[in-house]
C-alpha cells in the first residue's frame, strides 16, 4: 500500500502495495504532501495493441471478476475481539496489535468469503525495514515508496509492511489508525486473492493497451481499499472508529491517491475517498465491484 498520499499491492501474479502520512495538528489534520506511492507489484503495463479476446475461456474467466460471488454475499460482521493496549513505538508492539488485528479481520471476512463459495488460507503478518530489506527475506526488494504489500506463497497469504515509518510517528493516534487502514487494505488483497479476483487478474490485463493496464490496476487497488474499509466500518465500535479517530481516518482514506506517484496505477484521492466512504458506511463488499464502475470513478 502507499504512503498516505498512496497504496498499493503485491501478489505471484499481481502484487500490491501501500503507503502512508502523518498530519501536523490532532483535530483537523493537516496534510504534508509527502510522496505516497500505491505501486502494485504487478508487472509494467506493456505497450501492447488492444485487442479483443476471442477465446470463450478468456471471457469466462474475466466474468468470474466482474460477477463474483463475493458481491452477493452479504454485510462484514462485527465480531468481538480483545484488543491489546497498542503500543506501536517499537517493533514487537507493532507486530503484536498486528497479529490481533488480522485475526480479527480472519473471523469477519471468513463468514463473508465462505459464502461465496471460497475458503481464505492464513494469513502472516511480517515486519522489515525499507533501510535493511534484506535482513528480511519473505520481504526482500519491498516495492518504492509503499509501507506495505502484499503476496501468496506456500499456501499462505503474506502482508509485508515496513516498520520505521510507524516507529518514527510523533502522534500515537494518528499511527494507530494509519496502521489500522493500511491492513486493511491489504488484507482485501487477500479477499480478493480467496475469491479468484487476484489470481485472475492476468486475465484481465491480457491483449490491453497500457493505458487500459493502468485502468485495471486501478480498480484492483481501489476494489482492495474499499473491502478494508467495508471491514473496519462494520467494526468501527471495536477499534474506536469515532470522534478524532474517525477524522484522521477520513483524512487518510482522502489523502491515498496517483497525485502523490508518478504512476497512475491506484487511482485518485477522490476516488480512493468515494469508495472507501461508502463502503466503510454499507459495510458490504456489493458496494465494492470496482470492475463494473465507470471509468471517471476509477480514473
Amino acid at each position: 500500500m502507499r504512503r498516505v498520499g498512496a497504496l498499493v499491492a503485491l501478489v505471484v501474479l499481481a502484487a500490491t502495495g501501500c503507503a502512508r502520512t502523518e498530519p501536523a495538528a490532532v483535530p483537523t489534520p493537516a496534510v504534508t504532501a509527502t510522496p505516497t506511492p500505491t505501486p502494485t507489484v504487478t508487472p509494467t503495463p506493456t505497450r501492447t495493441k488492444a485487442t479483443t479476446p476471442s477465446s470463450p475461456l478468456s471471457i469466462d474467466l474475466t466474468s468470474l471478476v466482474v460477477h463474483n460471488k463475493l458481491y452477493t454475499a452479504g454485510r462484514v460482521p462485527a465480531v468481538r475481539c480483545v484488543l491489546p493496549r497498542p503500543r506501536l513505538t517499537t517493533k514487537a508492539g507493532l507486530v503484536a496489535y498486528g497479529n490481533v488485528f488480522v485475526a480479527c479481520m480472519n473471523k469477519a471476512w471468513d463468514p463473508v468469503v465462505a459464502k461465496a463459495d471460497a475458503v481464505q488460507a492464513s494469513v502472516e503478518l511480517i515486519p522489515y525495514s525499507a533501510r535493511h530489506p534484506k535482513a528480511t527475506p519473505a520481504c526482500t526488494d519491498p516495492p518504492g515508496n509503499a509501507d506495505a504489500f502484499y503476496y501468496f506463497s506456500g499456501f499462505t497469504g503474506k502482508i509485508c509492511f515496513d516498520t520505521d515509518i510507524y516507529l518514527d510517528s510523533k502522534d500515537q493516534e494518528f499511527n494507530l489508525v494509519n496502521f489500522e487502514q493500511l491492513l486493511a487494505h491489504e488484507y482485501g488483497h487477500h479477499v480478493q486473492y480467496s475469491v479468484g479476483i487476484l489470481t485472475l487478474y492476468d486475465e484481465l490485463m491480457r491483449g490491453k493497451s497500457e493505458a487500459r493496464q493502468l485502468e485495471v490496476m486501478r480498480r484492483k487497488e481501489l476494489q482492495a481499499s474499499c473491502l478494508g474499509a467495508a471491514f473496519l466500518g462494520a467494526n468501527k465500535r471495536t477499534f474506536g472508529l469515532s470522534g478524532v479517530r474517525l477524522r484522521y481516518w477520513r483524512w487518510v482514506v482522502s489523502h491515498v491517491g496517483d497525485e502523490y506517484s508518478k504512476v497512475r496505477d491506484h487511482g485518485s484521492r477522490k476516488n480512493h475517498s468515494y469508495w472507501t466512504t461508502r463502503a466503510f458506511t454499507s459495510t458490504t463488499p456489493a458496494t465494492c465491484n470496482t470492475f463494473t464502475a465507470p471509468a471517471k470513478r476509477v480514473s
